[in-house]
């Protein structure tokens, strides 16, 4: 069984592929790489998948980066999405890459942040286990962690409630909300980073991107598709094929009674 497959949308793209297909080999961590278009190639993109065996998906695109998503609606695997710079200084592509809708969710890195891949790659690859949901008391955060304690326990989603620890861990997956603007200290653990604030502008966007570079993140209030990216994280034996494939119908049942 092969590791991670990597799939890039275009060979402009080289220069964040070569050195993360090189960090896996340094890694040790097993894998196979294809270069092909969400937009130009959708069928052998569905073929890519249907082939492969590997446990974890890394997607790269730059613009509208639609890769990384179209992966993730095709699959219950984790799939980590690496924008790449091609306008905007990867502002687009970003976007594009965390702002997945509700209950199909892509765990987006910072532009070009090759590193941070191969981490929450091998951390998946030995073995997370437990979710931890960051407490949080205040205003606006704590209105979103308990929506997302809420949804977790409505879906049967393991978890337990706890605080955000530097100390290494090598079991466990964090959700973290922060209040949009607020400093994030850097941690070393797997964290997914929900930033939080309700009335966004247009401006917010662009601190919703700076604040972002350094972290694995889903989208702003996201915490529908943090819960999920978290479920998936510990997923590694396919313990919860049956939850995610629940959850995954329930969100398509929804799309389709709105036509009824």
């Amino acid at each position: 069984m092969t590791d991670v497959f990597v799939l890039f949308g275009s060979k402009s793209d080289e220069s964040v592929y070569g050195p993360l297909l090189e960090k896996f080999t340094k890694a040790g961590i097993s894998h196979e790489f294809k270069i092909l278009s969400a937009h130009k190639t959708p069928k052998e993109v569905k073929s890519a998948l249907n082939d492969t065996n590997a446990g974890i998906f890394v997607a790269g695109a730059g613009l509208s980066a639609a890769l990384p998503g179209v992966l993730a609606a095709e699959s219950i695997k984790p799939v980590i999405g690496i924008p790449c710079d091609g306008a905007f200084n990867g502002l687009d592509a970003f976007l594009s890459v965390s702002q997945m809708p509700p209950d199909v969710p892509v765990l987006a890195v910072g532009v070009g942040k090759t590193s941070k891949v191969v981490r929450i790659c091998s951390s998946y690859l030995h073995g997370l286990n437990e979710i931890v949901l960051v407490q949080k008391k205040n205003d606006v955060e704590k209105k979103y962690f308990e929506k997302c304690k809420s949804f977790m326990e409505e879906n049967n989603i393991p978890f337990t409630i706890g605080n955000s620890s530097t100390k290494p861990s090598h079991s466990k997956v964090f959700i973290e909300f922060t209040t949009l603007g607020k400093k994030i200290v850097k941690n070393r653990n797997p964290i997914i980073r929900v930033l939080v604030k309700d009335n966004s502008t247009k401006k917010d966007s662009l601190k919703f991107f700076d604040s972002l570079q350094s972290s694995f993140s889903v989208g702003l209030n996201s915490y529908k598709n943090a819960a999920i990216s978290a479920l998936e994280l510990i997923n590694l034996n396919n313990q919860y094929d049956d939850l995610l494939v629940s959850l995954r119908k329930k969100a398509a049942q929804k799309v389709i009674d709105a036509n009824k």
